[in-house]
């Protein structure tokens, strides 16, 4: 059973890396386009998934289990698909970003349905990841309204 849900976690895991494989995507064009606001927002943004990058890897550790550092074949292709995407404009880079933590958090309410057996310990840090992404969906929001419609 540990063993079972280890594994499910390691999945969840992958995920995180791929989020922030993707926002290292963003964070190169932004940086190409030389918008510092945007540069810093999304330093912020991979901060928050290195910290759940940290958390899900303990709750791995903690169950006597490897965590694995690798991608899903779908989340090898996903982070390809989006270096693939042509960002002229930060406007774009948001949007993209804005719907990769919109997929990012389906997945999680996803395997929070899927898995709601896990531990209650294991489940709030699930949650506080789910929240995390409404809150970093908010700061992209932001940024838009704040530097763009402004």
């Amino acid at each position: 059973y540990i063993m079972e849900k280890t594994n499910e976690l390691n999945k969840f895991l992958s995920y995180i890396h791929m989020g922030n494989s993707v926002f290292r995507i963003y964070y190169n064009e932004a940086k190409n386009l030389n918008d510092q606001n945007l540069i810093d927002l999304i330093v912020e943004i991979e901060e928050i998934f290195k910290k759940h990058e940290e958390i899900i890897t303990n709750k791995i550790n903690e169950l006597g289990e490897t965590a694995t550092d690798s991608l899903t074949a779908a989340g090898l292709m996903a982070i390809y698909k989006e270096k693939m995407k042509f960002f002229d404009t930060p406007f774009s880079i948001i949007l993209s970003a804005i719907k990769s933590t919109n997929m990012g958090l389906i997945s999680s309410l996803k395997f929070l349905n899927d898995n709601n057996d896990l531990h209650k310990n294991v489940k709030d840090d699930i949650i506080s990841v789910i929240n995390d992404y409404k809150l970093i969906q908010s700061k992209l929001i932001n940024y838009l309204l704040v530097y763009k419609f402004n």
